[in-house]
């Protein structure tokens, strides 16, 4: 007889859907600077306001300083989402483990923008990254199976029209689809499965006692 052993709840869930927003507002945060640097009109009315002059004024390159800032935004809405995706079978675990990697590339695709730069090759490579977490996403809707409520791992599947739709809305990415993404992590954390269990493939013995015959 096979028996599920219940693993504890995760109580770091309401903490880890904070990180996650934190991360999308941080990309929003800083999505003029480079947007507007990039030569997207979108976004140049923030800078009326004085935070947001004094802030691009203070740095050298604001397209490569807060470009790469937005890989913050990357590792925390990784981190939040790894404990959850880790128990949607190995497709979370990919789609996580790519978010997070998604910092130190993003990080140096901005310092590296420059033609003259050591590892020039970098530059964009974020874009590669969103694209596979958008297809990871779709696998770990797949692994995640009938433990999952089916419409978390529908979301979870459209990650990649989600990031699409992000990047379209904000004219940039990769802080456009961060901010899509942070709001998906934040759904997907709270709408997880509370507990795992996990098959033992034991067989446990019988809790009946049964006596011998001792009249033979």
């Amino acid at each position: 007889m096979t028996h599920r052993r219940r693993i504890d709840v995760d109580r770091s869930r309401p903490w880890r859907a904070i990180l996650a927003g934190l991360g999308g507002l941080w990309a929003l945060v800083t999505l003029p600077f480079p947007a507007t640097e990039f030569g997207v009109p979108l976004w140049g009315w923030v800078f009326h306001f004085r935070p947001y002059f004094w802030a691009r004024e203070a740095v050298h390159d604001p397209y490569i300083v807060f470009g790469a800032l937005s890989a913050l935004s990357f590792l925390a809405i990784g981190l939040a989402l790894l404990p959850d995706l880790r128990r949607a079978g190995w497709g979370g675990a990919v789609m996580a483990w790519l978010i997070v990697a998604g910092a130190p590339i993003t990080a140096l695709s901005y310092l590296n923008t420059p033609r003259e730069a050591p590892l020039h090759f970098f530059w964009g490579a974020e874009a590669f990254v969103l694209t596979a977490v958008g297809i990871a996403g779709i696998v770990a809707a797949i692994t995640a199976r009938s433990r999952w409520r089916l419409r978390v791992r529908i979301l979870l599947g459209a990650t990649m029209p989600l990031l699409v739709l992000g990047t379209l809305a904000a004219g940039y990415w990769p802080h456009g689809p961060l901010v899509v993404l942070g709001a998906e992590a934040i759904a997907v954390i709270l709408a997880a499965p509370k507990a795992a269990f996990e098959a033992s493939g034991r067989s446990q013995p019988s809790s009946r006692v049964v006596m011998p015959n001792t009249w033979s």
